[in-house]
C-alpha cells in the first residue's frame, strides 16, 4: 500500500549464539509516530540499527519506500537517525557541528539550512556556544537537528528522553509533536510507556527480541481504561440483554465468556440483576483499573512466565 513507508518481514539478528531480534514483522505507515516499547535489553536498539542500515540482518527483509533496502541501500539515506549517544565535537559550537555535516553532504546553501534547523529545535540562541557547555537536553535537540539535515522522510530516535530532566523531556516531546505535525514520520524507542503515550500514535511491545503486541493509541487507552469485567456462560447471549436493559454501548467481547464494559455510570450490581432476571448466571464480575505502565509490565511478565 502507498501509505506503508516501512515493512519488516521476519527480521532476525543473531550475535554468535544470542538471538537479539527474533523474526519481527512490523509495518510503519506514513504520518505515524511509532512507539517501540520494551525493557532494557529487549532488542529495541538492535532492531533500529538494522532499520537504519547500521548493521545487517541475519535473516529477513527490510522494505523501505516499497523497495528492498538490502538490494537498494540508497533508500537508507531518506532516514534521519539518532541512536544512542549524540556524535558531536564538544569543542565546536552547535552551528559548527551542523556545518561540518552539511559540508560533507555537499549542501550549497548551508547557512540557511542550519539557521532553519537551529530555530526548529530551539537552539538559535545557543548556536555560538560550544557543545561541551550544552545541557543534556540541548545536546539531544542538537542531535535531532543533525538527524534532520537533508529533510528525511523518516526520523528514528532511540530513547530520546533518557537521562533528561522534566523540562528537557517536555521540550523533546513538544519538538516531536511539531515535527510530526509538519508531516514527518517518526519512530521512537523507549522503556517508559507513560511518556511514550504522550506522543505515539502506534505501538509495538518488544521483549526478548520478539514483538508480543501491536496496537493503536486508541486500542492501548481502551485496554487501560476503567472497566467492569464480566464472566458468563455465553457472552453472545448476555450482550443483547445488557444493551436493551441497561443501554450499554461501550463494551468489548473478549472471549466466548468474558465481556469488558466501559460505561462508567453502570454499577456491577445492575449488571448482575439484569442478567439474573433473564436467567443468566454471572460466574465472576470485578472492577478493573490499571495504569499504562502497569499494563506494560503485566504484558512483559506474562510473556516471561510463558517462556519459563
Amino acid at each position: 500500500m502507498a501509505n506503508e513507508l516501512i515493512e519488516m518481514r521476519q527480521l532476525t539478528k543473531t550475535f554468535k549464539s544470542q538471538l537479539a531480534v527474533d523474526h519481527v514483522d512490523l509495518t510503519i505507515r506514513k504520518g505515524d509516530i511509532f512507539g517501540l516499547i520494551g525493557p532494557n535489553g529487549a532488542g529495541k536498539s538492535t532492531l533500529l540499527k538494522m532499520l537504519a542500515g547500521f548493521i545487517h540482518p541475519t535473516a529477513g527483509d527490510i522494505i523501505l519506500f516499497n523497495h528492498n533496502a538490502q538490494a537498494n541501500p540508497g533508500y537508507y539515506e531518506r532516514m534521519g537517525i539518532l541512536i544512542e549517544q549524540v556524535g558531536v565535537f564538544p569543542q565546536y559550537t552547535g552551528y559548527k557541528n551542523l556545518d561540518l555535516i552539511a559540508l560533507a553532504y555537499g549542501f550549497k546553501n548551508r547557512k540557511a539550512e542550519i539557521t532553519n534547523l537551529l530555530n526548529m529545535v530551539d537552539l538559535s540562541s545557543a548556536s555560538k556556544t560550544k557543545v561541551k557547555d550544552y545541557s543534556m537536553g540541548m545536546k539531544q535537540r542538537l542531535g535531532i537537528a543533525m538527524a534532520l539535515l537533508g529533510s528525511p522522510d523518516v526520523l528514528i530516535l532511540d530513547e530520546p528522553t533518557n537521562g533528561l530532566d522534566p523540562q528537557g523531556i517536555a521540550s523533546i516531546r513538544q519538538l516531536i509533536l511539531e515535527l510530526n505535525k509538519a508531516g514527518l514520520t517518526i519512530i521512537i524507542s523507549s522503556h517508559i510507556l507513560e511518556e511514550l503515550s504522550k506522543v505515539a500514535t502506534q505501538y509495538a511491545i518488544i521483549n526478548q527480541g520478539k514483538i508480543i503486541e501491536t496496537m493503536s493509541k486508541d486500542e492501548l487507552l481502551l485496554k487501560c481504561e476503567d472497566r467492569i469485567e464480566v464472566e458468563v456462560d455465553q457472552a453472545k447471549v448476555a450482550v443483547p440483554i445488557l444493551e436493551e436493559w441497561l443501554g450499554i454501548k461501550r463494551y468489548k467481547v473478549i472471549s466466548e465468556r468474558v465481556i469488558h464494559i466501559y460505561e462508567q455510570q453502570i454499577k456491577s450490581q445492575q449488571i448482575v440483576k439484569a442478567l439474573a432476571d433473564e436467567n443468566l448466571f454471572v460466574h465472576a464480575i470485578k472492577n478493573q483499573s490499571q495504569s499504562l505502565e502497569h499494563y506494560f509490565l503485566e504484558r512483559i511478565e506474562r510473556i516471561g512466565e510463558q517462556d519459563d
